[in-house]
């Protein structure tokens, strides 16, 4: 598994909050990568991941390869401007040796945002990657190795808070807190458990 880095927050900051969390950004005199494509515009995304599952106390942990997209919304003015960035697919796949092939894909469109620093600067920014999953695998580590398909039951946000262009180079998106993901099949059952998920993005080319 390769080693992730870490987002550090230097200097002045700025609040972002979604969905009930608040974030940090540094807000930093250098004006970052250009301007946030317009309103209706789709960008793709190549993604490379990992993602730690944890069920019964057991940890599995795997890379996930695959591409996104992301469509721009609406703008919305103020002291910290923000737009909606609506995350509109999503198809990932990886392999454990317990787990065998797990295939990642959104299960609908899920809305997150962009925020500038501040009006007539839009770097570097805060930005929430919504996620709203669906978690395919050969072998479930919650019942008895059968296959099985789980998903969220909402949508959650993997967060940048120094972004320093859009759409991302290399950018890399963390959870802020563990999601617990219920069987499709059952679910009353065993859930597993995403504690992990660091995502690093970049357009596709």
């Amino acid at each position: 598994m390769r080693i992730r880095p870490v987002l550090a927050v230097t200097g002045a900051v700025f609040l972002f909050s979604y969905n009930g969390f608040t974030a940090h950004a540094a807000a930093r005199s250098d004006s970052g990568g250009g301007t946030l494509p317009a309103s209706g515009t789709t960008v793709a995304l190549s993604e490379d991941g990992d993602m730690v599952l944890e069920c019964n106390g057991v940890l599995h942990r795997f890379e996930v390869l695959g591409t996104g997209q992301v469509r721009v919304g609406d703008k919305v003015a103020g002291d910290q401007p923000t737009a909606a960035v609506q995350t509109v697919a999503e198809q990932l796949t990886g392999y454990d040796a317990e787990l065998g092939t797990v295939t990642v894909s959104e299960k609908s469109p899920a809305a997150g945002a962009f925020v500038a620093p501040a009006a007539g600067r839009e770097f570097p920014a805060a930005e929430s990657l919504a996620q709203d999953l669906t978690v395919s695998m050969q072998h479930s580590p919650c019942g008895g190795g059968q296959p099985a398909t789980f998903e969220s039951k909402a949508a959650f946000p993997l967060l940048n808070t120094d972004l320093t262009a859009f759409p991302p180079q290399n950018a890399v998106y963390l959870m802020t807190n563990p999601v617990e993901l219920t069987d499709i099949a059952n679910p009353s059952g065993p859930s597993v458990t995403l504690t992990e998920f660091p995502l690093t993005i970049t357009q596709a080319s």
